[in-house]
């Protein structure tokens, strides 16, 4: 099947988006320890300047800050949607509207000592390895980068409405252009770019009944069952057959995958890898 021409075009209303990247955000965090930032790059020592590629409000950005108030280091956020942008950010903080497909400005190359993207690539559809070497350019020598994708599979212990979901996800994807196994390339191709000290790890995502933080338990269950709610709109609007689910099965897939993650919960795997540019 050819690739379709994917415009960005995302089912959900601002404020809505934001809502769900926001509890995601705090799921992950929790995922990886509390840690955004898993490169061993030094935030403490002296201003840097860190890029967040697929910034949406900003909210990693503003995490991050706060882990080092009295460092003032230079923010630089990019998304295709401006809409989500915080109105009046913060001295040090800039943002700017940016589409992976497309080249970065060009007195970007080389100048950030760290490079961050979360569940983004996938995006780029058949243009994933190239937006990733890109993305790698804008590191500085010395500097870092750190890149997280979902893994597209799923352990045994999930059931029939996550695996539905993740199902309709993939064919979309497919469908976008996009490699199912590129999560597992990420290393290889920060390689190919002249990246070392690549390290990579793999982090179960706790989803709802798994998560034994109760609050964070239900903000697993919101993101992604609204995340299943508007991917299955889009799905909607692809050429019959794209997915396996029938139309009435689309419209039903947010809110049984939202009743078996309250009851069972589920895990999403990730899998974050990171790599120095050598000097």
């Amino acid at each position: 099947m050819a690739a379709v021409q994917y415009d960005h075009a995302y089912p959900l209303d601002n404020q809505e988006e934001v809502s769900r990247l926001g509890n995601q955000h705090d799921v992950i965090k929790d995922t990886t320890g509390g840690r955004l930032i898993l490169a061993p790059i030094d935030f403490t020592a002296s201003p840097l300047k860190i890029l967040d590629s697929g910034t949406a409000d900003g909210t990693w950005i503003r995490d991050v800050a706060g882990l080092y108030p009295s460092i003032e280091h230079e923010f630089y956020g990019t998304d295709i949607k401006p809409a989500e942008f915080p109105v009046d950010p913060p001295k040090g903080t800039n943002y700017q509207v940016h589409d992976i497909n497309n080249p970065w400005p060009g007195d970007w190359e080389g100048r950030f000592d760290f490079v961050h993207q979360r569940l983004v690539l996938v995006a780029a559809g058949a243009n994933q390895e190239n937006a990733l070497k890109s993305l790698g350019r804008l590191v500085r020598p010395g500097g870092w980068i750190q890149v997280m994708e979902a893994t597209n599979e799923l352990p045994e212990s999930c059931g029939p409405e996550m695996r539905k979901f993740v199902g309709v996800m993939n064919s979309v994807f497919q469908v976008m252009g996009a490699d199912l196994k590129a999560t597992e390339r990420i290393s290889e191709w920060l390689g190919e770019a002249g990246f070392v000290d690549i390290e990579h790890c793999t982090l179960p995502m706790k989803l709802g009944a798994q998560n034994p933080d109760a609050t964070l338990a239900q903000r697993g269950v919101f993101s992604t069952s609204t995340a299943a709610k508007g991917l299955a709109k889009f799905a909607k609007s692809l050429p019959p057959g794209t997915t396996d689910l029938s139309s009435e099965e689309l419209d039903t897939l947010g809110t049984g995958l939202e009743k078996e993650l309250m009851k069972v919960g589920g895990v999403y795997p990730l899998q974050a890898v990171w790599g120095r540019k050598p000097v």
